[in-house]
């Protein structure tokens, strides 16, 4: 988008869709770098735009309210829109479906993150949490403060974060890895295995090769048939990219469900990009497509 002029941008609208860190930082960078257009920067949740690693620790912890990004988008002439759910793209017509209408755009920029995988057969039931967002942080702020025994699913960064909270907190916690060793999709061997001994330091017990049977309200029954009591259980197995909703759209998809992008982050449709959690792009360092679920890399985009 840099490569216009200003008084081409006068007359051209950038949307970005997403208002976590990618999404603001693309509307902040813009600005920055002299698009002098209108930028409109759609967030789904009610909340300002806000950090997300400060919820599995200070926030979840009563310790702070939010952490709302320090941005004046009023002074930038960012018009941002809170609550906007984009549910459709209609890319021959530039315009996107959102609850409250369609939404016209000239240049589009999809930062819509990622989401939580959801562990099979535990919708609905009572006590469950995800840890994702400034409500799931509000919802589990009761568990820690009432010291309730709590069992992690899956022993990556939410889960490791979250069970450091708990531990501050008082709760007992199991965290149960179906892989043999902690982030063993995240980091090499060598380097999980040191966090098996931060585990045992923090007070927490971990069950590795252990995989969940079922869940129940209060209760957790792992494949060897041990029965884990839990006044709460957190789930945090990992996280696909949020594009459901580009579904037959035209924009490519990779097999991840990561939206397509080349270098300068262009998807397969014009004047459309994509950043953050929910984009893939090519390495020439790796010589291969990455998809990177971290802050920098939604900072950096």
């Amino acid at each position: 988008m840099s490569d216009q002029t200003n008084t081409t941008s006068d007359q051209r609208r950038v949307v970005i869709v997403g208002a976590g860190v990618a999404g603001v930082q693309t509307a902040v960078a813009l600005r920055e770098q002299g698009w002098t257009g209108a930028i409109t920067l759609l967030g789904a949740e009610p909340h300002q735009p806000y950090d997300r690693p400060p919820l599995s620790k200070a926030v979840l912890l009563g310790k702070s309210e939010g952490s709302a990004f320090e941005v004046d988008f009023d002074s930038l002439g960012i018009d941002l829109r809170l609550g906007r759910e984009v549910t459709g793209l209609r890319p021959e017509e530039r315009v996107l479906d959102t609850a409250d209408g369609p939404e016209p755009y000239d240049r589009l920029v999809i930062a819509t993150g990622a989401e939580p995988v959801v562990l099979p057969g535990t919708e609905g039931i009572p006590g469950v949490h995800l840890l994702r967002t400034l409500d799931d942080a509000t919802r589990l702020r009761p568990v820690l403060a009432d010291q309730h025994d709590v069992v992690v699913v899956g022993a990556g960064w939410i889960g490791a974060e979250f069970a450091t909270a708990a531990r501050e907190a008082g709760c007992k916690v199991t965290v149960v890895e179906a892989a043999d060793r902690p982030l063993a999709g995240a980091l090499p061997a060598e380097v999980a295995a040191h966090m098996v001994g931060w585990y045992a330091d923090c007070g927490a017990e971990l069950l590795t090769g252990a995989r969940v049977v079922s869940l129940s309200e209060g209760a957790v029954l792992l494949d060897d048939g041990t029965r884990l009591t839990a006044g709460a259980v957190v789930v945090g197995i990992g996280a696909r990219p949020s594009t459901d909703w580009l579904a037959g759209t035209g924009i490519e998809l990779a097999a991840d469900r990561s939206v397509v992008t080349d270098e300068r982050l262009r998807t397969s449709l014009p004047d459309i990009y994509a950043v953050g959690d929910c984009a893939s792009f090519p390495s020439a360092r790796y010589a291969e497509r990455l998809l990177v679920h971290h802050w920098d890399n939604a900072l950096q985009g």
